[in-house]
């Protein structure tokens, strides 16, 4: 079966987007098309990003319950790996490198990524780098 890792930003985008690409993945992952893999590092941005107050003022319906429940759920039904590898690929945003340490330790087909310092790889030690809509295309 496939493996993916979602950068931040697609989770973020799923959360915020109910009917948009990202959030049709995680459906696809809800119905076992895909092994969700993340890490630590992940998990902590993505509820950092949810908590910032632009979003929380946008979005009223993000709490922090809600933003705990959806980490919850991710580390309790995703594979997560233990975020050790160190990685140096990108220096333009070495918070990318979390991203393709996570995908390597989890053994990840796909990273999905709307972040172009991601996409700009398009592929990294055999894993493809791909957008949302793209991964969707091959779900």
């Amino acid at each position: 079966m496939i493996r993916a890792v979602l950068d931040t930003n697609t989770h973020v985008s799923a959360v915020l987007v109910p009917n948009g690409p990202s959030a049709k993945i995680i459906m696809a992952w809800h119905q076992d098309k895909f092994i969700l893999v993340t890490c630590p590092f992940i998990l902590h941005e993505m509820g950092e990003v949810l908590r910032r107050p632009h979003i929380r003022n946008k979005y009223r319906g993000i709490t922090d319950e809600t933003i705990e429940a959806l980490i919850f759920h991710l580390e309790e039904f995703a594979v997560v790996t233990p975020g050790k590898l160190d990685v140096e690929a990108v220096s333009a945003d070495k918070k990318d490198n979390h991203v393709l340490a996570c995908a390597l330790e989890g053994a990840a087909d796909y990273i999905v990524s709307g972040d172009f310092h991601l996409q700009d790889l398009r592929a990294y030690s055999g894993i493809n780098i791909v957008s949302p809509a793209e991964f969707l295309g091959f779900l």
